[in-house]
Formats: C-alpha cells, structure tokens, sequence
C-alpha cells in the first residue's frame, strides 16, 4: 500500500481476511477500497466492524479508525453526487454486484450441511432407506 498500488494492497487485505479475519485488516481494506472509489463496499465492511461482525473490535483505536475511514466513504460518495463520471457510476454497479454475492455466499455457508455429499444424493438417501425396509 505505500506505493499507491491499492489493486494488489486489496487483494493481499482480501487473502488475509480470509485466513484470520480481524478489524485491523478490514480497516487497511477499507482504505484500499476507498482509494480505488469503491466507497459502498468499503461501507458495509466498516459497518460490519463497528457491529462487531466477525472481526469486530472493542479497541478504541480501531473503532476510531474505522469511524474516521466511514466519514472518507461518505465524502467519497458527495464528490460522487457532484462530479459523478461513468467510471463512478460503474463502481456503484460493481460493488452492488460484490454486495450481492457476498450475501449469497453467506447464505450459502449458512445453509450448508456438514456433509460432503451432493445435494441430490441427500434428497435421495431417506427414499432409500424406505425402499430398504
């Protein structure tokens, strides 16, 4: 990130996100996020930091952090209003789309069972066992 590059600062932020989330790295994504104008994204994540949502933090650093980069998404979103340019409004329909699937996935983990099999074998297996008997 102190070379400006925040395309490879985000997916770095992103990977250790997903190996050990904590409030720390979802700040330092937000700041990515912000700096590339994908301001919506960089909102839900810090919201989800002053929540408490997964890698939520009581530290008052972090929460000061995550309220000052809150404030930046929001000046990020008035320039918008006032300048707006196709690349912006294109952010807005990607990161609609980003917000979009990240719930699906959600769903997806949340509904998931514990087991392996594929869903049609699971939708098969209590009709087998009544045949069997």
């Amino acid at each position: 990130m102190q070379k400006k590059n925040y395309g490879a600062a985000e997916v770095v932020y992103r990977k250790a996100q997903e190996i050990e989330a904590d409030s720390n790295k979802a700040c330092n994504l937000c700041l990515c996020l912000v700096r590339q104008g994908k301001c919506s994204e960089a909102r839900a994540i810090l919201q989800g930091v002053l929540r408490g949502d997964p890698y939520g933090s009581s530290d008052p650093k972090t929460v000061a952090r995550a309220k000052e980069l809150l404030l930046e998404t929001e000046q990020c979103f008035e320039a918008a209003v006032r300048n707006p340019s196709p690349t912006f409004a294109l952010s807005f329909v990607e990161d609609a789309f980003v917000e979009g699937v990240d719930k699906m996935m959600n769903l997806l983990r949340s509904n998931t069972s514990s087991s392996r099999r594929l869903p049609i074998f699971e939708e098969i297996s209590p009709q087998r066992d009544q045949l069997a008997c």
